[in-house]
């Protein structure tokens, strides 16, 4: 007979090693933080290995959870592609797309009206975080990404491809105006968002060492945007996530140049999500404004 532990136990391990909190893992699984520390203990004593390490900043897994982890995540996807197999999507869930709020406020929402026009009975649920949703998890059906275009076992199709250049609000740029970049940045405030392109555009304009006055953090462009807006200082802008501000006049371009972005949008899904009805409509609608934004363009 095969050795297998408690289901419950093993849900409520792989939540926990997703999510990364007993907080976290509950609100996935639909149960209080409680029940799951309760459901670990039990696989943790059926098992006779301790999976988690616990501390006063939380969990983390222990060697054998992060060997444990890989078997049992292999597991649950394989379980879930079976069922997909045999009964066909969940369609009582909606169409769940995770992506960052820059992009979701920035591209995707001026066009969205045009999917639910031409999609009414597709319910959609937009999952806007900087966490990395874990597709063969479940936790959404697809995904815009910024990268590379290469994510393992997953297909990405290319969405949007940006240039990046400085943008500020009028009165910035006035005071800037005349000055090379090292000169003008170093007396300027530089609005930054985390892993944002502000190094590739330095370095094409042979600035690479230059120290602002003073730097601001933001955790993405729609934040820095409206700070630049209000002349608190100049952020690194994308081509498509400004055109209103640029057209409206409050944000305008300090310097010439412009460079081509680091990495670009990409679509991203499991190959066998395409079986959904939902998922390729929605991945065909998002693929003709693509190439419609870039005909434009």
């Amino acid at each position: 007979m095969r050795r297998l532990p408690s289901l419950r136990g093993l849900q409520a391990f792989e939540a926990v090693a997703r999510a990364g909190s007993l907080a976290n893992a509950a609100e996935l699984l639909g149960i209080t933080p409680s029940a799951v520390s309760h459901r670990l203990r039990s696989l943790e004593e059926e098992l006779g290995k301790q999976l988690l390490q616990r501390s006063a900043s939380g969990l983390s897994l222990t060697e054998a959870g992060r060997r444990y982890r890989v078997g049992v995540g292999d597991a649950f996807a394989r379980l879930a592609e079976a069922t997909s197999a045999l009964v066909g999507p969940d369609l009582s869930r909606p169409l769940t797309v995770s992506l960052s709020t820059s992009i979701g406020v920035r591209w995707l929402m001026p066009r969205f009206d045009r999917f639910r026009t031409c999609h009414p009975d597709i319910e959609i649920a937009i999952l806007s975080t900087n966490r990395l949703a874990d597709l063969a998890a479940g936790d959404a059906h697809l995904a815009l990404r910024y990268g590379k275009g290469a994510w393992p076992n997953l297909c990405a199709d290319l969405i949007l491809e940006c240039t990046v250049t400085p943008l500020c609000a009028p009165s910035v740029a006035e005071r800037l105006a005349g000055r090379p970049p090292t000169e003008a940045l170093a007396e300027a405030t530089m609005l930054e968002c985390t892993d944002d392109d502000w190094g590739i555009w330095l370095d094409a304009a042979e600035a690479t060492g230059v120290e602002p006055a003073k730097r601001l953090n933001f955790p993405d462009c729609s934040m820095a945007a409206a700070a630049a807006v209000h002349g608190q200082g100049v952020m690194i802008g994308y081509s498509s996530f400004a055109d209103e501000e640029l057209a409206a006049g409050t944000l305008v371009q300090p310097f010439a140049l412009t460079v081509p972005a680091k990495s670009a949008y990409y679509l991203v899904y499991q190959k066998e999500q395409l079986d959904d009805a939902r998922v390729r409509a929605f991945r065909d609608w998002i693929l003709s404004e693509s190439a419609s934004g870039a005909q434009k363009a």
